[in-house]
């Protein structure tokens, strides 16, 4: 089967922590923490990423009612080399610690694990993803002291960390479903346009996503796909609006974190931005029933910058989760 049809998972919380940039834009109100700046007083940017993510993790269990010891597994990815920001931060914690790599397709890969672990141990599980805009851009590109040009196709990685709790006990928002994608490359070379390099994994799931549940995109309020810009993103829609005509319920999270009114270029980027639009606006948005169904598409671009130096393609990556509203649920 390549659908996973989940039983009994759900959501029980979430907590966002997102950087000053980001809380400039129109979703600050649902973040639970943001920071002033990127070093948030420590001596290092990846100190600074360790920091957020430990803070998500604070927030998260203190908004559940579920004891910190019943939770077993931490499921945890993020962009530095060696997944350090994870690991070095759930080294404080008596979590079962798994640590995946997706890229900016890392939320849904280990929401899609979590819900595994809760259906096969019955056990809470807490999924977590951190993005830093300078230990990205140190590691990715150059770093930021550098001042070095962006492009117009170039996208900011979002400075942010996110939670999410699942547990097998009924709540209002359950996983329903999810698909895992496949690496897929076009010979898209260009590393200053991960949008346009990532937009053909995110068609080939959504279509095969759609194809599998025998569903349009008119059956969802929301399709949101990660951080595929504005270039990546009117591709997707394009391609969608060639077999399903008109949609009007597809958008970016990368387009919306920062707003229209503020140019940030070409849009949010990072396996950060998708659950920084999600589990704080949109999750929110769910309990208050403002929808019913979201199809979470999560993007990654599978590259390094070695393989960018030695002129090799960029290969791709989407994976989706669907959230939906239980209608019983009181």
């Amino acid at each position: 089967m390549e659908l996973i049809e989940f039983k009994d998972v759900y959501i029980d919380t979430t907590a966002v922590c997102a950087g000053n940039e980001e809380a400039n834009g129109p979703f600050k109100s649902y973040f639970d923490k943001t920071y002033k700046d990127l070093r948030m007083k420590h001596k290092s940017f990846e100190k600074a990423e360790m920091k957020m993510l430990d803070d998500a993790i604070k927030v998260a269990l203190k908004k559940t009612k579920i004891n910190e010891h019943d939770i077993k597994f931490a499921i945890s990815g993020d962009l530095s080399n060696q997944n350090v920001i994870s690991n070095y931060t759930l080294r404080n914690y008596s979590y079962k610690a798994v640590g995946i790599y997706a890229a900016c397709a890392t939320s849904c890969l280990g929401m899609i694990l979590g819900g595994l672990f809760v259906e096969k141990t019955g056990e809470n599980v807490i999924c977590l993803t951190s993005s830093h805009n300078a230990t990205s851009e140190r590691q990715f590109r150059m770093p930021n002291e550098y001042g070095g040009a962006k492009g117009q196709t170039q996208t900011k990685t979002v400075t942010a960390a996110c939670s999410i709790i699942l547990t097998n006990k009924k709540k209002k928002i359950a996983l329903k479903r999810a698909y895992i994608g496949q690496v897929i490359d076009l010979k898209q070379k260009k590393p200053d346009d991960m949008g346009r390099a990532m937009a053909p994994a995110a068609a080939e799931s959504i279509l095969r996503y759609l194809e599998l549940t025998n569903t349009t995109p008119a059956d969802y309020d929301l399709i949101l796909t990660g951080d595929l810009s504005k270039y990546g993103s009117d591709l997707v829609l394009k391609v969608l609006e060639e077999k399903y005509h008109e949609v009007n319920n597809y958008n970016d999270c990368g387009l919306m974190i920062y707003g229209s009114d503020i140019k940030i270029y070409c849009g949010g980027s990072g396996c950060a931005c998708l659950p920084t639009v999600s589990y704080s606006y949109i999750y929110t948005m769910m309990k208050l029933n403002k929808y019913k169904k979201v199809l979470l598409c999560a993007t990654g671009a599978l590259m390094n910058p070695i393989m960018t130096l030695q002129a090799e393609s960029i290969p791709a990556i989407c994976h989706i989760v669907e959230w939906e509203v239980e209608n019983d649920f009181s």
